[in-house]
This record gives structure tokens, sequence and C-alpha cells, in this order.
């Protein structure tokens, strides 16, 4: 069964170990999942997703062991930019567990639509249990969006380097000194720290 993490208060984790988590008094949202509409709770493929409560002592992480026709992955970035416009873009992330490949959501939530039973939830053990080998999802989404621009454009960091700083000249906050012809340009701060990146061409750009 896949394993995905569930953060509760400090007191409440003895009786959610010996007695379990009711689906009926534990549910935080109602979705659409495959045309129906289910109660479900959100867990987190990373423990350190929520690294606020992973850092914080008045919370526990639990690790919890889920069937998997019964936990969805849906991306809740989505979810928490576009509630209010465009509700159905989160409903068309959602996706069976089995078929999410890691990276593909910015902010990936776990929907589980069943009541966990006592003996499927533990304790993390932040320093003996199985180690996550990348720091949190949010970082392994922009470091895979990054890497597959590296792999097509060979001046990407050029480019984004370029137009954040020239953004900030755009704001007052460094001084640009350029030359068209040779399709250069100089950025400097206030502390004399200079920045030299090529003009970009991003017409040849297509994501």
């Amino acid at each position: 069964m896949p394993e995905v993490y569930y953060y509760v208060k400090s007191e409440d984790v003895l009786n959610i170990t010996d007695c379990g988590l009711k689906l009926s008094i534990s549910h935080d949202k109602e979705v659409i999942i495959e045309g129906e509409t289910k109660k479900c709770f959100s867990a987190l493929l990373n423990p350190k997703d929520d690294i606020e409560r992973y850092k914080s002592p008045y919370y526990r992480c639990l690790k919890l062991q889920v069937k998997s026709d019964k936990c969805f992955i849906a991306d809740r970035f989505i979810y928490e930019a576009a509630q209010n416009q465009d509700i159905d873009l989160y409903y068309k992330t959602i996706i069976p567990i089995e078929k999410y490949i890691f990276g593909t959501y910015r902010l990936p939530e776990c929907l589980i639509t069943t009541t966990i039973l006592p003996g499927e939830a533990n304790v993390l053990d932040k320093i003996m249990d199985s180690p996550i080998i990348y720091t949190n999802c949010e970082e392994l989404y922009i470091n895979n969006i990054l890497q597959e621009l590296r792999d097509n454009y060979s001046d990407i960091d050029d480019s984004l380097l370029y137009l954040l700083l020239d953004k900030l000249t755009d704001m007052g906050k460094l001084e640009k000194i350029e030359n068209r012809s040779s399709g250069m340009s100089i950025f400097k701060n206030d502390t004399g720290r200079i920045y030299c990146l090529k003009n970009p061409d991003i017409s040849f750009f297509c994501p």
C-alpha cells in the first residue's frame, strides 16, 4: 500500500494510532473524483511539504498506509490559486496515486477517501525512517522544469537571470548598461556588484 504523510496535533497522536482516523470526522473537503462527489482528507507525499508543521513541537507527522484505490493525487497549488475562478482546472489534476509521476505537480496532495484503521497510522521517525531523496515536492517540480529548459535551450540560465535583473532595473533597484550591437548588458547595484549577461533572444522560446 502507498505510504503518505499526515500532520496531527501532538495530543491527538495516541488516539489516532490506537483507534484510527475516521473519514466522517476528519474529512476537510468534498471533491469530484471519477464523476462522483466524495469526502476526503488531504495528506502529503513528502513530510517536508509542510515545513512549518515538520519543525513544530505542537504537531507530529504520521505515516499512513492507504489502499491505492482510496488515494488520489491532485495539485493543491491549482486549488488554492484557481478555486474562485476555475475549479475545474483542479479537478482535472486528480488522478489515482499509482499514475502519479513525482515532480509533475508543484504541490501534490493525497486525497484519501477512506477511514484509516488502527495499525495503518504510525508516527514518523525523522531519523530512522526511509529518507526522502528530495527536499520537498515544490523544489522537485521547479528543478524538473529548469532541467527540461536547460536540455532544450542552452542559454536559458542567462536568459532567466537577464529577465529578472531587467525587471529589477525597471523597478529602480539596478542600473543597466546595454550594448545592443554586441548583445551584451551590464547590471550594477548600489554596492558596485556587477552582473555581466548576454541579451536574450526569447523569440525562439516556446514552453
